[in-house]
């Protein structure tokens, strides 16, 4: 990998979503991955707007779909991971500590609790619980991997997962998964800009190696051909109703179930890599663990239910990985941690660089009421291009407004607004009465790329910023 091309932690870094491992801390002497540790991203100022706002839209996003927004602790005694398996089949990728004597566990999956709440509400609520039944949580889970497997946000230690679990009855399972699928897909387009097509994604079913059951893969060979059967006849169906392309992994299975993840194809300056984004797992050993099956059975009568994972981005720091080098550190403008730069152009004539500098400030201040996160940049036209390069090579605001002279004479702001289907500037003039009209210009610009998110999420949350030390 030359000199030259950049990896999606260079994007990270330039984006001020995350803190550099390797980045010396002024005065103390170490690199900050020293006090930090390996695998823990230090997410920073901008991936602090980029991670709340997703959230908002993740949560908005599910809960218009049926699902009900849960949280649950980082911790958790390993009872409950014996209760669920993981310490048998996953223990040396967790965790384990000694509090007071007795053992607890850094949450690995967030599944253990989810069913836990479904059986409270079994016990509490009874028949008026319907069914399926949907959970969603932003995550966060904690797992073991060896230091020479970590990679930027690609592969960490600590990762947040857009994590579900759905019980549903046997007989709605095919509807459930293929609905799963259409709602991944939903996202991926109508938030990240990310069509579905046979050159960016494909799908992988993922199934047991027969003669591992008992031993690597829990439950019975019964048990995993019924599962899998269901996912061969979903895979098909989407390969078919999506023209994408599906491929089969023997031995690749979960050890509780079989699944079907979402494979995206990055093409970034580094060359083709591909990851697994968005998942969905089967499961009929968790329903048993958890004597779900009997109360079930006890409420609802003689009723056979899985219990299916699905996550539609997966671990979304690895998504975020993928995503900065496929699509070269250009953020959509609702996630983006910097939505609008201003550049000030003063002329070195005192008059004219007050009524630029006052109408900047003015417009800044208007944007920020309106919840933008917005930078000023007093800048000159000799020193204007090396400016706008760096602001393009760091931050990447989807718009960047001018005002300079010119602007100033004719009451326009110039605008070059990113094209994310050209991968392109396109340069616009707005004429304004005043600075709060042009501020209602450009607020209606975001506002239309905020609509297509808020159609499938509800009102998108703005976080307003003044972020002019960025730049």
């Amino acid at each position: 990998m030359g000199a030259s091309v950049k990896s999606h932690m260079d994007y990270a870094h330039e984006l001020d979503l995350v803190v550099r491992p390797e980045s010396s801390v002024p005065f103390l002497e170490r690199e900050l991955g020293y006090y930090v540790g390996s695998g823990f991203p230090l997410f920073s100022i901008g991936g602090g707007y980029f991670r709340h706002v997703l959230q908002q839209v993740l949560v908005g996003f599910h809960a218009r779909r049926g699902y009900l927004i849960v949280e649950t602790p980082i911790l958790a005694s390993s009872d409950l991971f014996k209760l669920s398996g993981h310490m048998d089949f996953y223990r040396k990728n967790m965790f384990v500590l000694d509090i007071e004597g007795k053992e607890y566990v850094v949450k690995p999956m967030n599944c253990p609790f989810h069913l836990l709440i479904f059986m409270s509400h079994l016990a509490r609520y009874r028949g008026k619980v319907k069914l399926p039944f949907k959970v969603f949580e932003a995550g966060r889970v904690h797992r073991y991997e060896p230091s020479g497997s970590l990679y930027g946000l690609l592969r960490v230690r600590g990762f947040t997962q857009d994590d579900a679990h759905i019980v549903t009855p046997e007989s709605d399972s095919r509807d459930v998964v293929f609905s799963v699928y259409e709602e991944m897909i939903t996202l991926l387009d109508s938030l990240f800009n990310i069509k579905v097509n046979s050159e960016n994604l494909y799908i992988r079913l993922s199934v047991s190696d027969k003669n591992l059951i008992g031993r690597e893969f829990m439950g019975t060979v019964e048990e995993w051909e019924g599962a899998e059967g269901v996912l061969e006849k979903v895979s098909r169906h989407i390969e078919e109703a999506y023209k994408i392309r599906r491929s089969v992994g023997v031995g690749e299975a979960a050890f509780y179930g079989p699944k079907i993840d979402l494979m995206m194809v990055l093409k970034g300056e580094g060359g083709v890599k591909e990851w697994q984004m968005g998942t969905i797992q089967f499961d009929f050993n968790l329903p048993r663990r958890f004597k779900i099956y009997d109360a079930v059975k006890e409420i609802y009568g003689d009723l056979n239910v899985y219990v299916i994972h699905r996550a539609l981005l997966g671990s979304i720091e690895r998504f975020l990985g993928g995503y900065l080098e496929h699509f070269k550190g250009r953020l959509p403008v609702v996630l983006a941690p910097l939505q609008i730069a201003i550049m000030a152009i003063k002329t070195g004539e005192r008059e004219v660089d007050e009524v630029i500098m006052d109408r900047s400030i003015t417009l800044k201040s208007k944007l920020l009421e309106k919840g933008f996160r917005v930078a000023l940049k007093e800048t000159t036209k000799t020193s204007l291009s090396g400016d706008v390069r760096n602001i393009e090579y760091t931050m990447k605001p989807p718009i960047i407004a001018y005002m300079g002279a010119r602007e100033v004479q004719r009451n326009s702001l110039t605008l070059a607004i990113f094209n994310y289907e050209s991968f392109k500037r396109e340069t616009e003039t707005i004429n304004y009465e005043s600075m709060h009209n042009a501020a209602d210009a450009l607020e209606s610009i975001v506002a239309a790329w905020e609509e297509k998110v808020a159609k499938i999420a509800g009102p998108v949350l703005r976080i307003p910023a003044d972020l002019s030390h960025t730049i």
